[in-house]
């Protein structure tokens, strides 16, 4: 990270990351499958591929498919078809070397994708795996609901209004801001005014943005380069 004036350190206890789009990018894969459901069904994909990241699958299908999809099982069939497709992934640059430079206990994971999305994909990309991962198996309520990011900062024994959360999406940004969290906003899919628009607090480019360090009292210096 080279010295910046955009740069800024905050102290945190933890840290709580989604994955699609934060962790690693799956824009091709996800938007070949919904698009792929959407001509299987004769629906216009634009609002689809506009509205669907961030948010669980069965979500997704009870937005914009017809009801014979809005089932778990159905949810299911689709995050299956994309658990074949691979080849497509890629990590954001800079967030293996973030998360391998955190103490184990210090930070979690929590995506809209089911375990059997979200799980392989890691395993793929060879990226660590938390001990704290929620998923929509875990929680009622999907983004933008609060309730995942609390419970991930619960689980790892702290106050979510003391952790930080990154995201890329809307959804994730609303959900983590009405957590009470500091929210980082990554540049994926929106602009630094979009993010901030729904109540990210910073944004950066990707993870080669964001280093961290161990105070010693053992909370975490977070430092953030918005350039």
């Amino acid at each position: 990270m080279s010295p910046t004036t955009l740069a800024t350190t905050i102290t945190a206890h933890g840290l709580i990351f989604d994955l699609d789009g934060t962790l690693i990018s799956t824009l091709e894969v996800t938007e070949k499958i919904y698009t792929q459901y959407c001509h299987k069904f004769n629906i216009d994909p634009a609002p689809v591929l506009a509205g669907c990241h961030g948010i669980p699958t069965l979500q997704v299908l009870r937005m914009f498919y017809p009801p014979s999809t809005h089932t778990i099982e159905f949810a299911n069939q689709m995050e299956h078809d994309s658990v074949i497709h691979l080849d497509g992934l890629q990590v954001i640059p800079g967030a293996d070397h973030l998360l391998r430079s955190l103490p184990d206990d210090k930070w979690s994971i929590f995506t809209s994708g089911m375990p059997m999305l979200a799980h392989p994909r890691i395993k793929h990309l060879k990226l660590p795996m938390p001990s704290v991962f929620i998923t929509p198996e875990n929680i009622t309520h999907g983004k933008p609901h609060p309730e995942g990011y609390v419970l991930a900062a619960k689980r790892m024994g702290m106050d979510p209004r003391h952790c930080v959360v990154f995201e890329d999406a809307v959804a994730g940004v609303k959900a983590g801001r009405d957590s009470g969290a500091v929210v980082v906003g990554i540049r994926t899919l929106l602009s630094d005014k979009q993010l901030k628009d729904v109540g990210a607090a910073y944004t950066v480019r990707d993870m080669t943005r964001v280093a961290v360090s161990v105070n010693p009292d053992g909370t975490l210096a977070l430092t953030i380069d918005e350039s």
